[in-house]
């Protein structure tokens, strides 16, 4: 259990476990009601002082409530090194929400502006409302097989191309040496290198948004761009529809649905974005995806390449 890239963590496991020949077929379920039913989060979460007394020490008794608060802390500072300003921020949410706006299953279908980002009740400096993701019911299921097995499929398989996993500290942002640098930056490298791309052979980018400044360290830790270059990186526009970089394609969890844990979530619009089958928000002539995890507190991140039977 790694929170959001508890997902991307388990493809990992299971491919590893089908290489190895102790399974043939795994299944990876995720199901939450956190909307219309039992919130596991209200209060701080079952048990939380067990889980990691870092942060019941150093960061709940000074009023560094989870989650919005911790992540404010990364996003004040990456402003602070690298001059990111909040209508960056605020981009990367306008972005996501104009591929909301081509998925009927989005929780969010109208599309927003700069000015309405900025508009919205702050709810941890520098971070808005409409900077934070949904709090919604949602499920998804993968199954994942040998290559061999996949061949007699009804569906078109995806492949798994490469893997990276990487574990910073716990729950507590306290722990982290740098709050602006995610567990990305070893996961996706990682990753990447398994699969034998770059970068710059990427055509879509699924990844956690949990809050914007989460993607936009989560971009330039993967490296599409160098560090602290990420609110210029999305400045243009180039994540959302039409852009040089289609990221999101769903709307992410600030716009289509996040139930507790979004990273399901990235590995079900990469598998469909692969396989063409989204619609209006599909990404012509897609090959390669990337869909990144980032679970507890920026605390674990899990990186998972995929590819179509081209990229073989």
């Amino acid at each position: 259990m790694t929170g959001g890239s508890s997902f991307e963590v388990h493809v990992e496991h299971a491919a590893a476990a089908i290489a190895a020949g102790l399974c043939e077929v795994a299944v990876i379920v995720y199901a939450a009601t956190p909307r219309g039913g039992w919130n596991p989060f209200a209060g701080g979460g079952p048990g939380i002082g067990a889980q990691d007394s870092a942060l019941v020490q150093w960061d709940l008794p000074y009023g560094l409530g989870l989650p919005a608060a911790s992540y404010s802390l990364a996003a004040q500072r990456h402003m602070h090194d690298f001059g990111t300003t909040s209508e960056q921020l605020a981009q990367i949410a306008v972005s996501f929400r104009e591929w909301a706006v081509k998925n009927p299953n989005a929780y969010h279908q109208d599309p927003i502006t700069i000015d309405d980002v900025l508009a919205s009740p702050m709810v941890a400096e520098p971070l808005h409302k409409l900077d934070c993701c949904l709090v919604t019911d949602g499920a998804g299921a993968l199954v994942v097989t040998s290559a061999a097995r996949a061949r007699d499929l009804a569906r078109p398989p995806v492949y798994l191309l490469g893997a990276g996993t990487a574990h910073t500290h716990g729950m507590s942002i306290s722990q982290m040496g740098d709050v602006t640098t995610t567990g990305a930056a070893v996961s996706g490298p990682q990753a990447m290198a398994m699969a034998g791309i770059t970068p710059d052979d990427v055509d879509v980018v699924e990844l956690y948004d949990s809050f914007t400044i989460t993607a936009l360290m989560t971009l330039e830790d993967l490296g599409f761009c160098p560090k602290g270059e990420g609110g210029r990186f999305v400045a243009d526009g180039r994540l959302g529809p039409g852009g040089s970089l289609p990221t999101n394609t769903n709307g992410g969890g600030l716009a289509y649905t996040h139930p507790g844990m979004y990273g399901m979530f990235v590995l079900v619009e990469a598998v469909r974005q692969l396989r063409g089958e989204c619609g209006d928000r599909q990404v012509e002539g897609a090959e390669i995806a990337v869909a990144n995890g980032c679970g507890g507190v920026l605390s674990c991140t899990s990186t998972i390449v995929l590819g179509t039977e081209a990229t073989r």
